[in-house]
């Protein structure tokens, strides 16, 4: 093995509250951190538990991305994500199980929900035309900035668990093995699995079999039909790249607009049927 597993249990200020991380070594510049805090970002991700967040020496390249193997459960009617968690070291593996139990909603503050029929129509609408139109995705930034603005954004609100979905990790030279286990799902009425694995969006360059491209011409959550594909940082240099798996469904996306969006990575979407799955992660 090229790397170290190391524990860290907090930094003492508060042991009361410490929680548990390990850091893994790829190589003399770059690590990861896998933690049970959840995120404190003041983006959509606050709040929501992480995976591997990578490291440029001590500095975090993850911006408001939820770092490499985050799962979350579509249900018929909501998609359910993930605020507690906790880690298991054996050996050279890290399990982290995910309890599968969390809500997302627009909030005012953050503190009151915006539950009104009418704008959730037009939210949606909206989101979907985001997603699929790059042109019109550059106006309603505008719109994203204005209600940042008087303070609407996502948050993420406690609900009864719907069991954990558990992620390995086990790192081998630069490459990152994740298996993911859905077994622990007490709910299985569910439409897909989503796994994320994403870092800061100055990952700014996506590269798969059909070219190039860069920051806003990435899109959002896009299909990829490549076999193979990865993102680059082109302030560090420093690359992930995934392959794309028989029997899932593989998206690529970025999003840049601080505070609430920095990110860029990939999501595996995998049936309920395929309850044990495993990818790999290459470091470069």
């Amino acid at each position: 093995m090229s790397h170290s597993l190391s524990p860290d249990t907090g930094s003492g200020k508060d042991d009361a509250c410490s929680e548990k991380a390990y850091f893994l070594r790829v190589n003399d510049r770059v690590s990861l951190e896998l933690s049970e805090s959840a995120a404190m970002d003041p983006g959509d991700s606050s709040g929501l538990q992480k995976g591997l967040i990578l490291f440029d020496g001590d500095y975090s390249l993850c911006g408001e991305g939820v770092g490499f193997g985050v799962p979350a459960v579509e249900y018929p009617d909501q998609t359910l994500f993930s605020t507690t968690a906790s880690i298991q070291s054996s050996g050279e593996r890290l399990c982290k199980l995910f309890q599968i139990d969390a809500l997302q909603r627009k909030t005012w503050r953050k503190k009151h929900l915006i539950n009104n029929r009418a704008y959730d129509i037009l939210q949606s609408g909206l989101a979907k035309t985001y997603r699929t139109n790059n042109k019109t995705r550059r106006h309603l930034n505008y719109l994203i900035r204005l209600q940042s603005l008087l303070g609407i954004g996502l948050s993420h609100l406690r609900t009864e668990s719907r069991g954990f979905v558990r992620i390995e990790h086990r790192l081998s030279g630069n490459e990152i093995l994740i298996k993911v286990d859905s077994s622990g799902l007490v709910n299985k009425d569910f439409r897909r699995l989503l796994v994320f694995n994403e870092q800061s969006a100055d990952f700014d360059m996506y590269e798969d079999d059909s070219g190039i491209l860069r920051e806003e011409s990435i899109g959002v959550w896009d299909e990829i039909d490549s076999r193979q594909a990865s993102f680059r940082n082109s302030k560090t240099n420093v690359t992930f790249s995934v392959d794309n798996i028989q029997g899932v469904e593989l998206y690529r996306g970025r999003e840049l607009l601080k505070p609430r969006m920095d990110w860029a990575g990939f999501c595996y979407s995998i049936p309920p049927s395929l309850e044990h799955f495993e990818y790999t992660v290459r470091i470069t």
